[in-house]
């Protein structure tokens, strides 16, 4: 039996902790490079394609990954490893310009017919986007916005022995809003978002991943001036996935649980740490996500 493993596109948000408020934008003529590991394990209990959303931290969209999904097995459990670079550059004081490449790896147990494993390692997929301040924090609370298209992304057809790629070119655009309030020492972080998916072809298959709002309330404590933690709860509402106009996974809400701490190592190095537990009724998923996000001038 072919097995279609098909990717799914996932906002993942790595900085902006209490410590890093400052950094949500790159300040003016400023180069910053954040180099992210992002772990995942995903059980999957059903025989549909499982959009699988695993953000780290919602409030900083410029990462964008994508975790394979296996369409034709009754269960999987799934390990996702991701390395991604991302190249953030601030054009004005107000606008920043990002790109970001990505690798990854998965192993998979599955359960169909037979017990199986699947080793897979490739190009993940390139995106790049804009973030623009509209409002700086004063008085009121600031606003961000921004888009994120996913300019290449890979797809395969995984047959036992002969494994085939396809490339997919725009197919997904993510816009999102963030605003952020500061109560010294607490910094108050609110996120919505819309992710939307093209019309995509899959060798002979045709393929409809469903649109997906997303709304993240956070918290973010300073312990220290270098020390901060956060806590909050992504909510996020998926529209129908259709293979083929037969509709294979319905519309639905679920909200994951997210935790992190930040620490500044010098002005210019900052490491974060994010977990997520994310649990629906078409698969689980815990991830765990280490970004160092450096400032190179």
């Amino acid at each position: 039996m072919n097995k279609i493993i098909l990717f799914f596109s996932m906002i993942s948000s790595l900085s902006a902790d209490a410590v890093m408020i400052n950094e949500m934008l790159t300040q003016k003529h400023s180069l910053r490079l954040d180099t992210s590991i992002f772990y995942a394990n995903i059980q999957k209990q059903t025989n549909v394609i499982a959009p699988v959303i695993a953000t780290a931290s919602p409030t900083d969209s410029s990462s964008v990954y994508s975790i394979p999904a296996i369409l034709g097995v009754q269960q999987s459990n799934q390990d996702f490893l991701n390395f991604s670079l991302n190249l953030r550059y601030g054009i004005t004081k107000d606008i920043e310009i990002f790109a970001s490449p990505s690798f990854f790896y998965q192993h998979s147990n599955l359960s169909d017919s037979a017990f199986s494993g699947e080793d897979d390692y490739d190009f993940n997929n390139f995106n790049m986007g804009l973030l623009y301040q509209v409002k700086s924090e004063g008085k009121y609370p600031s606003l961000l916005i921004g888009t994120t298209p996913i300019v290449i992304s890979k797809s395969i057809l995984a047959a036992p022995e002969n494994p085939k790629y396809k490339l997919d070119y725009f197919k997904n655009y993510a816009f999102f809003a963030t605003s952020y309030y500061t109560v010294d020492p607490v910094v108050f972080v609110l996120q919505g978002g819309f992710r939307l998916n093209l019309h995509r072809k899959i060798d002979d298959h045709t393929l409809d991943i469903g649109n997906l709002l997303n709304l993240s309330p956070m918290v973010y404590l300073a312990l220290n001036p270098y020390t901060s933690i956060n806590f909050g709860i992504n909510y996020q509402y998926k529209f129908k996935d259709r293979l083929d106009g037969i509709v294979i996974a319905h519309q639905g809400s679920s909200i994951s649980y997210l935790f992190g701490a930040s620490y500044e190592v010098n002005p210019s190095l900052i490491v974060s740490v994010d977990i997520n537990n994310l649990s629906t009724n078409l698969y689980t998923s815990n991830s765990v996500n280490v970004l160092l996000s450096y400032k190179i001038r």
